[in-house]
């Protein structure tokens, strides 16, 4: 950074921006543009609460965004006390103007290959720094809109007078009605497929024939960008990052007459779940120069195989353990419910009321040799471990497969094998359903609020995974019936059919396996200083199959040059969850993912040192479930500067070695 400020105090104003035009205004389409005072609205959304809509069959942007970013994590976790868009997480002290922030708002298109498009946020703050120029680029986690991570990620660029820059990575909230060929505009209103034209999320590829012959079959069915596009978005992810950064510095320069350069402005991108993929993958493409640094929270980044990667937990060893996300999640889909009746004390457990039947079609089917359900649990249990998840995510079989891994899986396998809606891929289509669980006409005040409340695919609202295949015709899935066992077993025989895509030879898998091959991550991340951060009790995106392994490649890719640094935290999982049985077991991963934040800033800015990868070693809050006390700084020990033998994680030629 020193070095690119000194050359451009020498080049000048003008050569300092000929580097910086790397994008033209024919790249992007921008749509909107608004200025939020802080006082009647704020860029964090901390003004005020959702009120319910005026017009329910019409809300307005103005409610929708404001219901979009009115998610509110528990107190009684850290949220709002020890970290969030309320109180710096690392003085513990509260931002001014308890966090409210105001400014500007740009929402724009960017263009990709193919007709692909991605659409991207810009966050100017009033306070825009022009002493220290910063960029923060935030791609989304999961598949979700523009507006989820401000007051988990943006927030933090926000206060540090940075502009924030958040694409959606050609997932986000596009939906389409098939039935009522209404589609989302970029401003949230339904409108019909027609009128919206070129401001549409995302619309179906289907002619008008097309899809009233597939409606003819499959009435009321729905189609998501996220599952349905045809362009494999995961394969441009990094490049949509690329892509919004150059949107950034183009809206900045074009707004203001010019004055940001790569020369004069520190880019990072911090994203989570997909996004923290999203930032390596971007890291990795960057071959512009682009991106001074890159913090990754639990990443779902799918490593390219390598013989010589080790990884030693205490002393386990497990050699070349990356796996890609539909390979764990099909596998994950198949055993989760019945092992989830192993640890009949955890989470949720109670919820998954065919578990019994899924063990027994699992039996029939001479996936489990056990005969008792006792048994067959613990078998479906040590199948997981044996897979590669850690012990720490047992007590979180039954939330695992609850949150949806079924309607994840067929997401990814229809996106990355380039699915069409019609496509229907084992059977599955997604569709608002009635209390039976059978496919009906989406109502229509559910519809207009679906760009505030989807999260990018089902299950949503009343909108969820059918089962096409079901003997008695099309139900929900969860409550359908297989065609083999004829058991209402969660559709074992989707769950078979989904778990061959990911790992057979089908021409169909071949498909989706090609899909995949497109975005396997190498592991280089050209000397960028680097932080992942990721919880060791995760189990919806298990380290073990992706930071472990991603560090282990890069250690090989990069040797010695390499800046990456690896954090693993105890006791922290996946999603945040803070209810009964949660609260008692879990830490924040979030408070760490701001500490890695602030430990890269020092070192970007001050040129202090990166910490050593280590193990976090917390201390969960215990107590009666759902009655655990408040969360406090001893739970949550920071990242450590200095490491001993007991915390480092030692990297080194393709081997990580984890203290246990």
């Amino acid at each position: 950074m020193r070095l690119r400020r000194w050359l451009a105090a020498i080049l000048g104003l003008t050569a300092g921006f000929t580097l910086a035009a790397t994008a033209a205004a024919s790249d992007f389409v921008v749509l909107d543009h608004r200025h939020y005072d802080g006082v009647q609205d704020d860029l964090v959304g901390l003004v005020g609460q959702p009120r319910p809509y005026a017009d329910p069959l019409h809300p307005t942007f103005a409610e929708l965004r404001r219901a979009t970013m009115s998610v509110r994590l528990d107190q009684a976790s850290g949220w709002g006390r020890l970290f969030g868009p309320t109180v710096d997480a690392t003085t513990t002290k509260p931002y001014p103007n308890d966090g409210r922030v105001a400014g500007e708002e740009y929402r724009a298109f960017t263009k990709g290959p193919s007709g692909a498009r991605s659409a991207v946020l810009l966050q100017i703050p009033a306070h825009l720094s022009r002493e220290q120029r910063c960029i923060l680029a935030t791609p989304q986690s999961g598949s979700l809109g523009l507006y989820h991570d401000i007051s988990t990620l943006g927030f933090w660029g926000l206060q540090h007078g940075c502009a924030v820059v958040y694409t959606d990575k050609g997932h986000g909230t596009g939906a389409h009605d098939l039935q009522s060929d209404t589609v989302i505009q970029f401003d949230g209103a339904p409108a019909s497929s027609a009128a919206a034209g070129e401001r549409s999320h995302f619309t179906a590829p289907l002619s008008a024939k097309e899809r009233a012959r597939f409606l003819a079959r499959y009435p009321h069915r729905i189609a998501f960008k996220a599952a349905h596009s045809r362009h494999n978005p995961e394969s441009q992810w990094g490049e949509d990052v690329l892509r919004a950064i150059r949107y950034a510095f183009w809206q900045l320069n074009a707004r203001d007459g010019g004055g940001w350069t790569r020369d004069n402005t520190l880019v990072i991108v911090a994203g989570n779940s997909n996004g923290g993929g999203a930032a390596l993958y971007a890291a990795e493409k960057d071959r512009e120069g682009l991106i001074d640094g890159v913090v990754a929270g639990e990443p779902q980044v799918q490593v390219i195989g390598d013989a010589r990667v080790r990884v030693v937990r205490g002393g386990a060893l497990r050699a070349n353990g990356a796996r890609t996300l539909l390979d764990y999640f099909s596998f994950a889909n198949l055993y989760e419910p019945c092992a989830a009746l192993a640890m009949p004390d955890a989470p949720w457990v109670e919820r998954l009321t065919h578990a019994a039947d899924r063990c027994a079609s699992l039996a029939q089917r001479e996936l489990l040799s056990a005969t008792t359900l006792e048994g067959q649990a613990r078998e479906a249990q040590d199948k997981l471990l044996a897979y590669g998840f850690d012990p720490e995510t047992d007590v979180l079989n039954a939330a695992g497969y609850l949150v949806g891994p079924d309607a994840t899986a067929v997401k990814y396998a229809s996106d990355h094998g380039r699915f069409g809606v019609e496509d229907r891929i084992c059977g599955y289509s997604f569709a608002s359903v009635d209390a039976e669980g059978r496919p009906r006409a989406v109502p229509p005040a559910e519809f207009a609020e679906i760009f505030a409340k989807a999260a990018g695919g089902a299950p949503t609202g009343s909108i969820d995974l059918i089962n096409d295949d079901d003997p008695g015709g099309p139900r929900r899935n969860d409550l359908s019936r297989s065609k083999s066992t004829g058991r209402t077993d969660y559709n074992l025989d989707g769950a078979l059919c989904i778990r061959e895509l990911a790992v057979g030879r089908s021409a169909r898998a071949k498909r989706v396996q090609a899909g995949i091959a497109e975005f396997r991550a190498e592991g280089d991340l050209h000397g960028k200083p680097a932080i992942i951060v990721h919880g060791r009790a995760d189990n919806r995106v298990p380290p073990s199959f992706s930071s472990r392994p991603y560090l282990a490649t890069n250690s090989l890719r990069e040797g010695g040059e390499s800046r990456l640094r690896y954090i693993e935290v105890e006791h922290a999982e996946h999603f945040g969850f803070a209810g009964p049985g949660f609260d008692t077991r879990f830490v924040p991963l979030g408070y760490y993912l701001l500490q890695a934040l602030d430990r890269l800033w020092l070192n970007l800015t001050t040129s202090a040192a990166l910490p050593p990868s280590q193990i976090v070693r917390t201390t969960p809050r215990g107590g009666a479930l759902g009655a655990a006390a408040p969360l406090s700084l001893d739970n949550i020990p920071p990242i450590a500067s200095v490491v001993g033998p007991r915390d480092h994680i030692v990297v080194q030629q393709g081997i990580v070695i984890l203290p246990d």
